[in-house]
């Protein structure tokens, strides 16, 4: 039954968002899947919160799930002559032991303090990247530890993106094929997550039919993202991606302090 229960109460206008609130929500997800083109990940640390604004919370990252694997399938697809399989062979088994592990943690750890820890990793991590005007090269080897990481992150936090994305930034890669392999990884990460929530009984068809509301501005987003990243030198993106681990890292900081 609680799947029949409405988001809002429709016959009550007390209960609907406010039409500001609602265009937030909106220019959020075309700001979050334009960041999400752009470097590969980011989208719940821009949309989450507007979202959370005119939709239950346990909604929001249930919906964004679904936007970020649609959207990752569907670029994957478009580029996949581009993808790096030696990449993601070093990546994705170790992306997948990490995020069990990562979901097993979850119950044991003390959430506030798993949240500093990761919030002033990705901190350091791009200040050290903004600092680096060129930043070294890290060795295949590292690959394994980077998705074991990762996959813990995205577990405990469904947000492991970043290293992902950090890691293959940092690889002789074109860009092409940057995004194409950060895509799929993006794209199985998220799909696992899915099938979670889903076991979970969080999606059902009303969380579809919201998600369907919320294509054009993913599109529009993802549209916008494309036509930013055609005007971005290597330099630029990567000051991009820094800054995005930045204002990541910052957001999860500023969260364990308000709490």
């Amino acid at each position: 039954m609680s799947s029949l229960v409405p988001v809002f109460s429709w016959l009550d206008p007390s209960a609907w968002p406010s039409p500001g609130a609602l265009a937030v929500a909106a220019l959020a997800l075309v700001a979050a899947y334009a960041i999400f083109t752009l470097v590969g990940f980011g989208s719940a640390m821009v949309a989450a919160g507007p979202l959370a604004a005119v939709l239950p919370v346990a909604r929001v990252i249930p919906l964004l799930a679904l936007l970020d694997c649609a959207g990752a399938a569907g670029r994957g697809w478009r580029q996949r002559a581009h993808i790096d399989r030696g990449q993601l062979r070093r990546l994705v088994p170790a992306m997948v032991i990490g995020q069990i592990l990562g979901i097993v943690l979850l119950g044991r750890l003390p959430a506030a303090w798993m949240a500093g820890v990761l919030g002033g990793f990705i901190l350091t991590y791009g200040l050290w990247g903004l600092a680096a005007p060129r930043p070294p090269a890290l060795l295949l080897r590292w690959g394994p530890l980077c998705g074991l990481i990762g996959g813990v992150f995205g577990g405990l936090f469904g947000s492991g993106g970043f290293l992902y994305a950090a890691y293959l930034s940092r690889q002789p890669l074109a860009r092409e094929s940057f995004r194409a392999t950060q895509a799929v990884l993006m794209g199985l990460s998220t799909g696992w997550r899915v099938l979670l929530c889903a076991a979970t009984g969080l999606v059902d068809p009303l969380l579809l039919g919201l998600a369907l509301l919320a294509v054009p501005a993913m599109l529009l987003g993802t549209w916008l993202g494309h036509h930013l990243d055609l005007r971005l030198s290597k330099e630029r993106f990567l000051r991009l991606l820094n800054g995005a681990l930045v204002a990541a890292g910052l957001g999860l900081l500023a969260r364990v302090l308000v709490a």
